[in-house]
């Protein structure tokens, strides 16, 4: 029987192999939904309820300073709310990386999900949680006449999602360099705690005096913070947000991250 007789099975085109990844990415979520937060208690509220709590605390905190305003219409409450929300996005991918592997690894059995699907899918939930908690909080802020709309929406939707690229990037490099080292995993948590300081959360890149301001400048995270706060405020000034060289480091990140993954995933033996 000649090889042109043989009849060829169709392959799956571009598109159909994205919806396949897409439904395994929303199960991988809805089984780390389940996993975290159970049915017990409020369940899966808790995936809102926690940052929402964490983000209050730190706004009445900064509020309870006496600061009347930062400039303009940057109030101490919806300052403190934007940046540590979005900070505590990076924080909370970024330490679930650790473990992550060895949590999910079962699941590999699956030859449709990978460590990358895993990756996507716990960050993904992350970002749901902490930004419904940032919507929330905003709302309640702008209906107290806290604070006020969005000035420029596009450019804070912008910071969000450099944000959700850059802690995901960071988390495949993680996953990949602490699946087998424990020294580098358990350093993870003071490096996220760390960063609290260095990322620009609760200042303003121009507050910081020469030459540490320029120091500052090299950490791509400090340029999504004032991204952010470009987009929420109207007084704010995108002086020090560098959205190009963020961009540019996520990728790099991301690149390396999936090289990471694809050396690492030899070393996972399955029993």
């Amino acid at each position: 029987m000649s090889s042109a007789s043989i009849p060829q099975l169709p392959r799956a085109g571009l598109l159909s192999a994205l919806t396949i990844q897409c439904r395994v990415i929303g199960a991988l979520m809805m089984r780390e939904l389940h996993t975290r937060y159970g049915r017990d208690n409020i369940g899966y509220l808790w995936m809102i309820g926690e940052p929402m709590m964490l983000a209050t605390i730190i706004g009445v905190l900064h509020k309870a300073q006496g600061h009347t305003e930062y400039g303009g219409d940057m109030k101490p409450l919806p300052f403190a709310v934007l940046g540590y929300t979005v900070f505590i996005l990076f924080r909370g991918i970024v330490n679930r990386s650790e473990g992550g592997v060895e949590a999910n690894a079962p699941l590999l059995y699956h030859r449709m999900v990978t460590v990358f699907d895993i990756s996507v899918a716990r960050a993904l939930l992350e970002f749901a949680g902490v930004f419904l908690s940032y919507v929330i909080l905003m709302s309640l802020l702008i209906g107290l006449g806290v604070a006020q709309m969005p000035a420029r929406p596009l450019v804070l939707f912008s910071a969000w999602g450099l944000m959700f690229w850059y802690s995901l990037a960071h988390s495949l490099v993680i996953s990949a360099i602490a699946y087998d080292n424990r020294t580098i995993a358990r350093l993870v948590h003071p490096y996220s705690y760390f960063m609290v300081g260095l990322s620009a959360a609760f200042f303003q890149v121009g507050w910081i005096p020469h030459p540490y301001r320029e120091w500052l400048t090299y950490i791509p995270i400090t340029s999504i913070l004032e991204l952010a706060r470009y987009g929420q405020f109207h007084s704010a000034e995108p002086t020090y947000a560098f959205a190009a060289y963020a961009t540019s480091a996520c990728a790099i990140l991301t690149w390396t991250g999936l090289v990471a993954l694809r050396m690492m995933r030899s070393k996972i033996h399955l029993s």
